[in-house]
């Protein structure tokens, strides 16, 4: 078997200043027990800049810079556009107008694209803030800082030659991620890989001032293009089947889901 064409690179390698800007769509479509939906289409445009480069870690700040969501939870509409606010939601307004256009460093790993930050404590929304659509949507697609950037870079472990496969796992104290990688083209500085990803969670789920412990299975099959020579990705797609269980009425209620979701780095 031939390995790469190029040798790839053993370190993401940007410069300081360089900006990446991500383009993302989600689809959300979900069963949530007893009858009720949920379903979603959300756009999001991401500004990456490298502020800092050390031996070891970039630091990076991520600026949400537009969002457009069209939700229905339950037959009731939530809908948010950054670009026309007039229309908008009031409850969600009130959870995305503050992120937008508001800069967050987070510390990546040159040797894995991973986020090396400590994590915040956020403070808890208040009972009347939280909405159960936003909290629905965190659970079926990760939209945080760190997933944001940490996205924007993928490392092909050296040796590797086409149809070779590799994995990695992460865990944290509401999750276990397993990911199985196969790299299966490469064209020049271009490599394409096959990911399947087993996720398990816990997640809370505030609704009428009652909180709700759901877990969920998720099963994802992706591509990741990526260049050899950076470690930058060009390109993500996802499909993802979620399976889980929510308490209600003294019993375990099934719950499914699934999402779709493209982003494209510039």
């Amino acid at each position: 078997k031939a390995c790469l064409a190029r040798p790839n690179a053993s370190a993401i390698k940007l410069d300081n200043g360089q900006r990446i800007v991500a383009e993302s769509t989600t689809d959300i479509e979900a069963g949530l027990a007893m009858g009720m939906e949920l379903n979603s289409k959300s756009t999001t445009v991401n500004s990456l800049e490298v502020k800092a480069i050390t031996s070891n870690n970039y630091t990076i700040s991520n600026t949400l810079t537009k969002l457009k969501v069209n939700m229905n939870m339950m037959g009731q509409p939530n809908n948010y556009d950054s670009d026309n606010k007039e229309g908008n939601n009031e409850e969600m307004a009130k959870i995305f107008d503050e992120r937008l256009n508001r800069p967050v460093d987070i510390i990546i790993d040159n040797t894995t694209g991973t986020s090396v930050t400590e994590t915040k404590k956020v403070k808890k929304q208040d009972a009347d803030e939280s909405n159960p659509a936003d909290d629905l949507m965190k659970m079926f697609s990760d939209n945080s800082d760190d997933a944001i950037v940490s996205g924007a870079f993928e490392i092909i472990p050296r040796g590797k030659s086409i149809g070779d496969s590799w994995s990695d796992t992460t865990a944290a104290k509401n999750m276990k991620v397993i990911r199985k990688y196969i790299l299966n083209a490469v064209s020049g500085n271009e490599a394409t890989i096959q990911v399947d990803i087993v996720s398990n969670a816990v997640n809370k789920l505030n609704f009428q001032e009652m909180e709700f412990e759901i877990k969920t299975e998720t099963k994802t099959k992706g591509e990741i293009i990526t260049d050899i020579s950076t470690g930058l990705v060009k390109k993500r797609t996802a499909n993802s089947d979620i399976t889980g269980t929510i308490p209600m009425m003294g019993q375990e209620m099934p719950i499914s889901a699934k999402s779709t979701s493209s982003t494209v780095y510039k």
